[in-house]
């Protein structure tokens, strides 16, 4: 069962990205740590293919809402930012535009002030993440994965762990993106989001990508791609996200406010 860990507490005395090192960050020899989880061919092969048909099948629904955008929001249509991939390598990350400014801070809680007309329903559906079937194809994410983080975020992650998680592709969905579904309602309730988000969340999104690439398989990939769409839109799901983010924030209260 996954669960998450209480290193979200803890300050690591020493990060890749607090040495200044951001790409590449993952040595030659560390693949074998995620040997049992590594991506392989017939895994890409997987990737492409039913990446280009749930591209082909949301081509209608992505055209409607890029002219909506165009037309409401006015250009651009799409976001476009830099994460870090596998490897630690950067990447360009694409979503449909649902903010009005591009600067500020990394972290958009719910009821961003920043928020489009048409962007605070984009983004409950997660429609926003759509364009990044076209990074899936382009090879520089999978279906399934870690979320794809801005450099800034991983500051607090331990040298290590931060390694390992870079050690495959990042992912479009994954069981750590719908247990921290409802991360954006607690972010807004938070005095300070960002730090909030970097001390606490990203180390325990972090803990919890780790513990599931320990017992990843292609079954397991697949029915969480069957079952995302679904629990996205569950309300069931996003309570479930909100009790546990809740008591996650709470035994971090003191480590994050004093």
């Amino acid at each position: 069962m996954l669960i998450f860990g209480s290193a979200s507490r803890q300050k690591p005395r020493q990060t890749l990205l607090s040495r200044g090192a951001v790409a590449p960050v993952l040595a030659p020899d560390m693949s074998h740590i995620v040997s049992s989880h590594r991506s392989t061919p017939a895994t890409r092969v997987v990737d492409v293919v039913l990446a280009a048909v749930l591209l082909l099948l949301t081509a209608p629904l992505l055209a409607v809402l890029a002219l909506a955008i165009r037309l409401v929001d006015g250009a651009p249509v799409l976001f476009v930012q830099r994460r870090l991939g596998r490897g630690g390598v950067p990447f360009h990350l694409h979503k449909l535009r649902t903010l009005v400014s591009v600067g500020g801070p990394t972290v958009s809680p719910q009821h961003d002030p920043r928020t489009t007309r048409l962007g605070t329903w984009i983004r409950r559906l997660h429609l926003d993440e759509l364009p990044q079937l076209c990074d899936v194809l382009r090879g520089k994410m999978a279906l399934v994965g870690p979320r794809p983080e801005v450099p800034a975020n991983l500051a607090a992650v331990a040298e290590p762990d931060l390694r390992r998680v870079l050690a495959v592709r990042p992912g479009l969905t994954g069981p750590t993106q719908l247990a921290f579904l409802a991360e954006d309602e607690l972010l807004a309730a938070e005095p300070d989001p960002v730090q909030t988000y970097r001390e606490v969340l990203v180390p325990a999104k972090v803990a919890h990508d780790l513990e599931w690439l320990q017992h990843r398989t292609l079954r397991g990939d697949l029915w969480l791609l069957v079952c995302t769409p679904w629990r996205v839109c569950s309300p069931r799901t996003r309570e479930r996200s909100r009790e546990r983010l809740r008591r996650l924030l709470a035994s971090a209260a003191p480590a994050t406010r004093v």
